[in-house]
């Protein structure tokens, strides 16, 4: 083959294959192929399926020999938060996949950029992205390799890529910082899932590293407190155990700023999905559990199936978990702990009707687009592996013409929406282009490009895009008419205790008492409280808070996001 060639998985700890309806319905959870129709289900379908690559979409139901050879699988995705030439916010959506087939060698890779919120990417270019990147709180972004190269018994190395702007294209700088663990490392491993930073700087990344005294893999933490120029295990998430060996995981910070893992287990007939917790940044976790759906609305008392686990805290509150292997799928823990998951629902299959393992990989992707609203892309047909006699092995995805959606390995995508607390959200943003919402603020702080006043309705919980002040805050919302208000969202310095008072007026003068009062909340989305009060002006007096940023002084406050219900 000309082309080079790149493993979503370790060989070495791939689960065993074993297929077959009758399999599939003794114990594990078959999900419902359309949302159960109810006005407690927080997930709606808001567009029909996009392709992202091949782009334009094909106009053949499959490829010829040759396009077959155009590989696209294992999507990622992320929303970043940037500005345009004009210095106006947007949102950049950028969805990296693999093209290359599903070996252990050299990765290749393409990236594709939305920027209308997800609805149509551009043209797929190369990149050193395997995986989306993050921001840091430093500006910069950040993304990881994948595979581990063993330096010593207790050493390996892991490629990462650093950039002062989210260019898909030739900005990243790439260093190799060391890993160290106290385990006695064999060769192999791979880092899987995205990274996350804590409030306090630290960098935290998931990966599946290789031990002597087992001889295979096992979950853990790594942190690194230098900016990403070394990292130290900070924890093991989950050993193998009873023939079971636990590798891919998702940890997310959730709305009590506990971590939550989300695991792969190999070792049974389908790769399965269990759950572990930690509440000390990841230096300890609890028992691993099995993953279960809960609720009227979806199977419960079974096994639920999976690989690659994707986890994203919206910017609503919302926990929001993404897997797949038999399709793609997405559950919802709407408190924002994922101790429940409720409402399991398909988005996306291409079956052959022989294999309930055949066509998509089941790895996903997803991203916050607003405060309710996500996307998440996947493929369409799991890329070949290769066989013993260097030829293409399509047993997963074979071209066959009996695929729902074509034989193609592409690239595609959906949009959803996330319901608010309650309806009646006022678009503050919209109110703000017409010309009918005013402010009138202290928080004009503006040392980060996506700092300023109206970042406080854009939608993104993201630590820099938001309203600041250097010491106590004052920002006021001057709306176009009376209001019966209901419910207000806040959220104040992402991942910091702070304290706020939220005042009602309805003639800007007589504000009176506190309508919500908070005092030492940590917050790392919206937190909603229910209202009764009827005005045009609300008034927000956040309190200064301690350890502040540099470049903003000794004190700080800041508004993240704010949200109004009538």
């Amino acid at each position: 083959m000309a082309r080079s060639m790149v493993v979503a998985l370790s060989v070495a700890v791939a689960a065993p294959t074993c297929s077959g309806v009758a399999q599939a319905e003794t114990g594990y959870c078959r999900l419902p192929d359309q949302p159960v129709a109810s006005e407690a289900n927080p997930i709606a379908t808001t567009s029909s399926l996009g392709w992202i690559h091949p782009l334009p979409p094909p106009a053949n139901r499959e490829p010829t020999e040759s396009e077959r050879l155009d590989f696209a699988g294992f999507p990622n995705v992320s929303a970043l938060d940037v500005v345009g030439h004009d210095g106006a916010p947007r949102q950049k959506v950028l969805s990296t996949f693999t093209t290359n087939v599903d070996e252990i060698v050299t990765l290749t890779n393409a990236a594709a950029v939305s920027y209308d919120g997800g609805l149509t990417f551009g043209p797929a270019s190369r990149t050193p992205l395997r995986e989306a990147p993050i921001e840091l709180l430093d500006g910069r972004y950040f993304a990881t390799e994948y595979y581990l190269r063993r330096t010593g018994p207790h050493t390996t190395r892991l490629g990462v890529l650093t950039s002062r702007s989210p260019d898909d294209q030739e900005s990243w700088e790439r260093s190799e910082p060391t890993l160290s663990t106290p385990g006695d490392l064999m060769p192999g491993g791979a880092a899987h899932g995205v990274p996350i930073q804590l409030a306090d700087g630290t960098i935290l990344i998931t990966v599946y590293a290789r031990y002597s005294d087992t001889g295979t893999y096992q979950a853990e933490v790594y942190a690194s407190r230098d900016g990403a120029r070394t990292f130290q295990r900070r924890g093991v998430i989950a050993r193998p155990s009873e023939g079971f060996v636990y590798n891919e995981a998702a940890v997310e910070q959730t709305m009590d700023g506990s971590l939550l893992a989300v695991l792969r287990r190999d070792g049974g007939p389908y790769s399965t999905l269990h759950q572990s917790r930690s509440t000390d940044g990841g230096r300890t976790w609890s028992p691993v559990s099995e993953l279960r759906f809960s609720g009227p609305a979806g199977p419960s008392d079974c096994v639920v199936r999976g690989v690659a686990p994707r986890l994203l805290l919206t910017p609503g509150g919302v926990l929001v978990l993404s897997a797949g292997r038999p399709d793609n799928w997405l559950a919802v823990s709407p408190d924002g702990l994922g101790d429940e998951w409720l409402w399991p629902q398909v988005t996306y299959h291409n079956r052959d009707g022989i294999w309930d393992t055949h066509g998509s990989s089941g790895y996903t992707g997803i991203a916050a687009l607003g405060a309710h609203k996500l996307i998440q892309v996947f493929d369409n047909c799991k890329l070949p592996g290769v066989r013993p006699d260097g030829l293409l092995n399509e047993t997963t995805c074979p071209a066959h013409g009996r695929f729902e959606n074509g034989g193609w390995y592409a690239i595609k995508r959906r949009l959803f929406t996330v319901a608010g607390p309650a309806p009646g959200l006022l678009d503050l943003a919209a109110m703000r282009r017409r010309g009918t919402l005013g402010i009138e603020t202290t928080m004009r702080w503006t040392g980060r490009p996506r700092s300023r006043p109206s970042a406080a309705f854009d939608g993104s919980t993201g630590y820099w895009s938001s309203a600041v002040a250097a010491g106590r805050g004052r920002y006021v919302l001057h709306l176009d008419r009376q209001y019966s208000l209901t419910r207000i969202g806040l959220s104040l310095r992402p991942g910091h205790a702070a304290g706020a008072r939220v005042y009602v007026s309805e003639d800007g003068r007589s504000w009176g008492e506190p309508v919500v009062t908070i005092t030492g909340r940590t917050d790392y989305a919206l937190h909603y409280s229910e209202i009764a009060a009827t005005g045009r002006h609300i008034k927000i007096v956040t309190d200064p808070t301690s350890r502040c940023d540099p470049e903003i002084g000794r004190t700080c406050s800041m508004l993240n996001e704010i949200e109004l219900y009538s």
